[in-house]
């Protein structure tokens, strides 16, 4: 199966556990003409207050959002149907079942148990990565920065290259296999709702600790690490409502949420999380 057939058949799975749940209202940014130089973020929001968020700069997707939802805040689907977007060439029906499917991983951990470890902002490298040129797919100024200011050179592979102001310790490509030469690759996770990642990692062959952050990688890792990479950071929101406050007050809305990284080698995996709901769930049937 494909990257994206494993999420849509995970995704289904993870409604059935859940019961059939339904979204019940969008967050979407206000669109601008020209999204190359912001990075924004839409949430979807399920009915029992689950957040997932997804990247929405990319080309006209926000704008065909708007003109698809032009109240996100009352829109009412089935779950499941909007998983379906993972087989679209659509940007905006691919970005919704990416916010859909974290949303859905939230829910499923929340209600397993699953506390994720916390990601450690400043752990940049690891010991076996600490020398050679780190790769970035993605432009992450803050990442870039510590990476410099640590005496690492930066290999970014980005589509618009504009974006990048010039500096020293910075080279920047548009060819994927240049990064099969780097100590290991920091890669955003937006690749999911452009539908980039599969090829890429198919470029780069395993030759090349890949490591998977951004909010839009907040859901169950599974067919990532299935595919070779090695950990995937996410976000969670304990509460829509602090979420929706600070959307609403214009303030960075990274502190309504916890940053947290899964590794490959200690996540428990979807079969586990979704047994341990089984088991919760018929506790709770008992007299």
């Amino acid at each position: 199966m494909t990257l994206n057939d494993e999420y849509r058949y995970l995704g289904s799975q993870l409604c059935t556990s859940l019961t059939a749940p339904r979204v019940r209202g969008l967050y979407l940014p206000a669109a601008v003409p020209d999204e190359t130089y912001r990075d924004e973020f839409g949430f979807v929001f399920l009915d029992d207050g689950s957040v997932g968020p997804f990247y929405v700069s990319l080309g006209d997707m926000l704008r065909q959002l708007w003109r698809r939802h032009p109240q996100p805040a009352a829109f009412v689907a089935d779950a499941e149907q909007l998983l379906d977007g993972y087989g679209d060439v659509d940007l905006a029906a691919r970005g919704l079942a990416v916010g859909v499917f974290n949303a859905l991983s939230a829910a499923v951990m929340r209600n397993a148990g699953f506390d994720a470890p916390d990601r450690v902002g400043g752990d940049t490298t690891r010991d076996e990565d600490s020398s050679g040129r780190v790769g970035m797919v993605g432009y992450f100024c803050p990442l870039v920065d510590r990476l410099t200011e640590q005496g690492h050179s930066v290999l970014v592979l980005e589509h618009a290259p504009q974006r990048i102001p010039e500096r020293d310790g910075v080279v920047v490509t548009r060819d994927p296999a240049a990064l099969r030469d780097c100590s290991h690759v920091l890669c955003t996770a937006s690749t999911l709702v452009n539908d980039s990642l599969e090829s890429l990692l198919d470029t780069l062959g395993g030759q090349v600790p890949v490591d998977l952050i951004g909010p839009s990688g907040s859901g169950l890792p599974d067919p990532l690490f299935a595919r070779g990479i090695r950990s995937v950071g996410g976000i969670r929101f304990a509460s829509r409502e602090n979420l929706l406050a600070q959307l609403a007050a214009s303030q960075p809305w990274g502190s309504a949420g916890r940053k947290y990284q899964l590794e490959s080698d200690t996540y428990p995996g979807a079969e586990t999380l979704l047994a341990r709901l089984a088991n919760r769930g018929a506790d709770a049937d008992q007299p």
